[in-house]
């Protein structure tokens, strides 16, 4: 290790000193505290907060001018308005059957969702942003129907590492603006409110941003379908489920 390294930079060349399984329980761990500390705002918690996103963000498998943040948003040409019906139509079908999963319900994408998930389209979407960026296949709805389901601050597993979200259907009882949000927080103890509108996508490196949905309230509904991608030549079996 470098002897003038930064804590952050101790972690990231610790990782690189690891076995494969070593290396997931580091990044778990680092995971972990990127929930606890980057939403943080106590000041005693600037060192923690800022050593592990900086060993996150160096731990970044995708070549990006900057890892922090929305790498897109905005409505896709590929998103027409005959598909994006289609699939508000079979997350309705799929939600009969979602399961509770970590204050939300959750979904397996059907087959519409499932080609979306490795189109040419989608691919080439996710390419003009993160050069190099492969399609893991997996697709998933995500349904908050209960008042105070939400999720904490947190990092995504290697199946969403590059987590491309796509708001399907968004009800609220009242003001839009106060309603239930996608946030991005950050090293510095700031954040930053997504609060996107039926087929709006946002793209962003889920595995080291750590993001959050703050709860929905009674009489609010979020639906919304996730596609996984990984990094070129990555092992497939490690962005499986």
């Amino acid at each position: 290790m470098r002897a003038t390294a930064t804590v952050g930079q101790r972690l990231a060349d610790l990782h690189g000193s690891l076995s494969p399984a070593e290396q997931a329980n580091l990044k778990l761990i680092l995971g972990l505290s990127a929930g606890h500390l980057v939403p943080e705002r106590d000041p005693r918690s600037q060192r923690g907060r800022t050593a592990v996103s900086e060993a996150l963000e160096l731990l970044c498998p995708y070549e990006v001018a900057d890892p922090r943040g929305a790498q897109y948003r905005g409505r896709p040409d590929l998103l027409t308005d005959a598909l994006l019906d289609t699939l508000i139509a079979e997350a309705r079908d799929v939600g009969e059957t979602a399961v509770p999963f970590d204050e939300h319900y959750l979904g397996c994408g059907g087959p519409v969702a499932d080609r979306l998930a490795t189109s040419a389209e989608l691919t080439a979407l996710v390419r003009s942003v993160v050069p190099g960026a492969e399609p893991t296949g997996i697709a998933s709805y995500l349904f908050y129907r209960d008042a105070g389901q939400g999720i904490i601050p947190h990092i995504d597993t290697d199946i969403f590492s590059l987590n491309v979200l796509l708001m399907l259907d968004h009800r609220t009882p009242g003001d839009p603006a106060t309603s239930s949000a996608l946030y991005m927080h950050y090293p510095d103890g700031s954040e930053e409110r997504f609060q996107l509108t039926p087929g709006e996508v946002v793209i962003f490196l889920a595995g080291t941003q750590a993001h959050s949905r703050t709860p929905i309230v009674e009489g609010e509904r979020v639906t919304i379908l996730t596609f996984g991608f990984m990094p070129q030549g990555a092992p497939i079996g490690n962005y499986r489920r």
